[in-house]
């Protein structure tokens, strides 16, 4: 039975026909995160472009408290291959403040993304938080499968 559970939690994750692909993980000296693509096996959803759906997980691994209410599109850059800026739009309304060991969500929806490209570099910066969280995820390829 533990080997079934393991093999159930290495796969990617499954919403209603829709997948999170995972594209990129580390850590920095403040949260731990995780970068994925959502995709989709409907066939009306399929002309999406790949990366056009981006949900950031962030886990709190350096505070006691780090503010994130006042995240807005202005705290994200995302940069094609060729350094173009790339537009980013909040899909969730702000994320929620975390205690230490807790994580927030935050869904991005990326403008142009199909015609964009790869690799792609993700610079976010908290920049109104008491806190500030900051990191860059290099490298980002986003893909259909």
């Amino acid at each position: 039975m533990k080997t079934l559970i393991v093999l159930l939690l290495s796969c990617a994750s499954l919403f209603a026909g829709e997948t999170l692909i995972p594209l990129a993980s580390g850590q920095t000296n403040m949260v731990s995160y995780g970068l994925s693509c959502v995709v989709s096996d409907w066939s009306d959803a399929t002309n999406a472009p790949a990366g056009s759906s981006l949900v950031l997980t962030l886990r709190n691994t350096g505070a006691k408290w780090l503010d994130m209410e006042s995240v807005t599109t202005d705290d994200f850059s995302l940069r094609d291959a060729n350094g173009q800026n790339m537009k980013v739009y909040l899909w969730t309304p702000a994320p929620r403040g975390m205690g230490f060991g807790d994580d927030t969500i935050i869904h991005l929806a990326v403008d142009h993304a199909g015609g964009a490209p790869q690799p792609w570099t993700l610079h976010f910066r908290s920049k109104k938080a008491l806190i500030p969280v900051e990191l860059t995820i290099l490298n980002i390829k986003p893909r259909k499968h």
